[in-house]
């Protein structure tokens, strides 16, 4: 059973058109798009898009900055029931190629910044049936289609929307198939655990490409008639600026920006502002939280979910406070979110007893429908109804849960497991030092040596001191074998450190 009936995201938008005619769906630089617009954008790129040949079941991919044209051809997709495929801005020529091939997309539209060689090429092999710059030159064709929309298929809640690729670092990346339902599901729940409302404005600065702009924000803005305020990007500048200009009350934030913002020397409207909370992901330490909230007066919430399980699985209730493990130092996450469960699992997948870490696995009303073309890695991910995510985790007898590492960056050394998160914890509160990373790399003795990957501050810190610092606050065994100062991590979209990188230019050195 559907739980929104057999509402698409397009005609949920029909809906709220209906109800908030000429209310801003969405701010962006000097443009106000009211919700009534929006359908009408939505209408003229669904005829375009019929008039190049797509329909129900095709794929479209787009590639493109922060901009209204991704929600054009995002509500314009659904309309027709094609299915949309957004694609990381910093792909390289071979995973485009990748992504258009393995999803058998029938076109693609893109930022004119992103036209190459490349492109043209990889569109004429795949015979696509498009290959269009979103330019002033499309947006000139678009509206000259029409702007109402009589649908022409039966499109419904169960069927595809979007299909989006996981990151791949030990094999290819999987293409994650995302239903209608899955998204206005996502959209609801958010609402209620970030107890939003239709007065809510949502600044979105986070890469729509990404299932963080488009399950947590932008669908929990449409299905309760809230306004969006689009950000290309993050900007150290003009964020304080825009924050005065726009107005918005509630925003998604990585744990970077969190850092970034309490680097920046004092301003004017950093106390006066409309932001009452800010959720974020993995990982903020304690005292950052702490001294973010003292500063700014925002209440900042943690989240965890997965591309793969739609909404936020695991949410910090906004009326408690974490506890911490005081062994670590580390918040807990949060608690399992209604109508989930969560379960620590051993590598049998028996469930452990508390305080116990185990694989993380989650039950819940809305998962993928599956990943596209890959039944084998479907099946392994998703059995009797559980999704397992490959992190590691475990629960109090409260509920409360702590993320200690993803599976693949949990460190083995000499028989015992450390969590890379335990050990940067630490280390980020050592003076001097404003973002660290922990791998772990082979070694013939111990199964693997733990590398710490350093960024200061601008000042020079003693790494024998450091050194110390570690030996007075871990366990023998979590205390790194080196230090390695560096002037720029290498980063996701979001901002998460690319620990795979990391390990590849360690082991280039050591050679």
């Amino acid at each position: 059973m559907l739980t929104h009936g057999n509402h698409t995201i397009y005609t949920y938008l029909v809906k709220q058109a209906e109800v908030y005619r000429d209310k801003p769906f969405l701010y962006f630089r000097d443009e106000s798009i009211s919700y009534a617009s929006m359908l009408e954008r939505s209408n003229q790129v669904a005829h375009w898009l019929i008039n190049k040949g797509i329909k129900k079941g095709d794929t479209v991919a787009v590639m493109s900055k922060n901009s209204p044209h991704f929600y054009d051809l995002w509500f314009g997709c659904a309309a027709i029931g094609a299915i949309i495929l957004p694609i990381n801005t910093a792909s390289t020529a071979r995973e485009l190629e990748y992504f258009l091939s393995h999803s058998d997309s029938k076109a693609i539209l893109y930022d004119e910044d992103f036209k190459s060689n490349d492109l043209q090429q990889v569109s004429d092999e795949l015979q696509l049936k498009t290959c269009h710059s979103i330019s002033g030159a499309w947006r000139k064709e678009v509206k000259a289609c029409k702007k109402d929309f009589v649908e022409m298929v039966s499109v419904s809640g169960d069927d595809v929307c979007t299909i989006m690729y996981t990151s791949g670092t030990t094999s290819m990346p999987k293409g994650v198939m995302i239903t209608h339902e899955n998204y206005l599901f996502a959209g609801h729940s958010s609402v209620l655990y970030q107890g939003l409302s239709s007065y809510d404005r949502y600044l979105i600065l986070l890469p729509l490409f990404h299932a963080n702009a488009q399950y947590y924000t932008s669908m929990a803005m449409l299905v309760v008639g809230g306004t969006i305020v689009l950000l290309e990007k993050f900007s150290v500048s003009t964020f304080w600026e825009d924050v005065e200009k726009y107005k918005p009350t509630v925003s998604s934030f990585v744990a970077t920006i969190i850092k970034i913002l309490l680097e920046l020397p004092v301003h004017p409207y950093e106390r006066v502002h409309a932001i009452r909370q800010i959720g974020y992901g993995l990982f903020v330490n304690k005292q950052d939280i702490e001294n973010f909230q003292s500063r700014f007066g925002i209440r900042l919430f943690q989240w965890y979910g997965m591309t793969e399980s739609i909404t936020t699985n695991i949410v910090t209730p906004l009326y408690e406070n974490m506890p911490y493990d005081p062994n670590t130092g580390i918040s807990a996450i949060g608690k399992p979110a209604l109508g989930h469960e969560v379960k620590m699992v051993d590598e049998n997948g028996n469930e452990v007893p508390p305080f116990t870490a185990g694989q993380m696995i989650i039950k819940g009303p809305s998962l993928m429908k599956g990943y596209y073309k890959n039944e084998e890695a479907t099946r392994q991910t998703i059995r009797t109804g559980w999704l397992y995510t490959g992190d590691q985790g475990y629960a109090n007898h409260e509920g409360y849960i702590w993320f200690v590492d993803r599976d693949k960056d949990v460190i083995k050394r000499a028989g015992e497991n450390v969590s890379s998160i335990e050990v940067e914890n630490v280390i980020s509160g050592f003076p001097g030092i404003s973002d660290c990373a922990v791998i772990g790399v082979p070694d013939k003795l111990r199964d693997e040596s733990i590398i710490a990957f350093i960024q200061t501050a601008h000042e020079t810190i003693s790494l024998e001191e450091l050194q110390s610092f570690c030996e007075k606050n871990l366990s023998y065994f979590k205390i790194p074998q080196a230090f390695q100062m560096i002037e720029e991590f290498p980063r996701t979209s979001i901002g998460k450190v690319k620990k795979n990188v990391l390990r590849e230019r360690y082991s280039q050195q050591i050679k």
